[in-house]
């Protein structure tokens, strides 16, 4: 019985596993995506609220954040950005994570 526990324990440590292993609870975990830089998007603006510097967007998958398709509301960095977009615009546009993880729209322009 001691034998056929050795082999396992042997190749445990020829692999560099066992109590190392258990130490991380991160190890062979990918990295969280980093949310920081500017990100590019698309979709369609289904309503505009230029005083409080808001638009509703029906946005594409965002495949850097694992976002489907949806409708969200975003602000806006710059109320003045509401201006460049009305209704039903076809839209790109980057946004950059705001505060308490909320998306900010940067810069917005109609698509081609």
């Amino acid at each position: 019985m001691k034998q056929s526990l050795l082999i396992p324990a042997a190749l445990i440590a020829l692999l560099g596993g066992g109590p190392a292993l258990a130490a991380d609870p991160h190890a062979g975990h990918d990295a969280a995506p980093t949310t920081t830089a500017t990100l590019p998007a698309t979709g369609t603006v289904k309503s505009v609220d230029a005083a409080a510097g808001k638009l509703v967007i029906d946005h594409d998958p965002i495949p850097a954040l694992k976002w489907p398709r949806m409708v969200m509301d975003f602000r806006l960095a710059d109320k003045a950005l509401a201006g460049k977009v009305k209704m039903g615009d076809k839209v790109r546009f980057t946004m950059t994570e705001g505060d308490q993880g909320a998306y900010v729209i940067t810069a917005i322009e109609p698509a081609p």
